[in-house]
């Protein structure tokens, strides 16, 4: 199964993959941003703008994560993709080749990421990460009719695996 794991710049899907994978030793986590980032310092140099706009890189996750899902039980997911046609098309791409994928939305309210990435000790991109919020806020309706969303507004990082766990689990049965 791969799980992705989907959510606003902040919300605390990295933490949570590094979590899930710690508590389940056949969990494996693929991060996508890697390729993204590869394919911005070559292709991005002649066309800018959001890599997840390449098909080179929609096609590259598709297949990294079909490999990487071998072997793992879940393969976690961490990326924001806020966009319907992009996600419909990389999970389309996964479960021709045999996958089953399931997509776990991290939400939160506006005035609670705004304060937890306020307050992330993380020398992460804040400011870029606040810029987005408004995309997350357009693309949240759409987002929440997915398999499953995980309210984090009143919850410590624990409580959210505690949950993400037992969701995973449900999806096991």
């Amino acid at each position: 199964m791969i799980v992705w794991i989907n959510g606003p710049f902040g919300v605390g899907k990295t933490t949570l993959t590094k979590e899930l994978c710690r508590r389940d030793p056949k969990a494996r986590a693929f991060d996508p941003e890697r390729i993204g980032w590869v394919l911005q310092r070559t292709v991005g140099r002649l066309r800018h703008g959001d890599y997840q706009d390449l098909p080179a890189w929609r096609s590259a996750i598709i297949t990294a994560a079909a490999w990487q899902a071998r072997g793992a039980d879940p393969l976690i997911v961490p990326m924001t993709v806020l966009r319907g046609p992009i996600l419909r098309e990389i999970f389309g791409g996964l479960r021709g080749r045999g996958h089953e994928v399931r997509h776990l939305l991290l939400d939160v309210s506006a005035p609670v990421l705004i304060e937890r990435v306020e307050n992330d000790d993380d020398d992460g991109p804040q400011a870029w990460r606040l810029d987005q919020l408004g995309t997350y806020l357009t693309a949240r309706h759409d987002l929440r009719r997915v398999d499953a969303v995980l309210d984090t507004d009143d919850l410590e990082a624990a409580e959210v695996a505690d949950e993400a766990e037992a969701i995973i689990a449900g999806w096991r049965a």
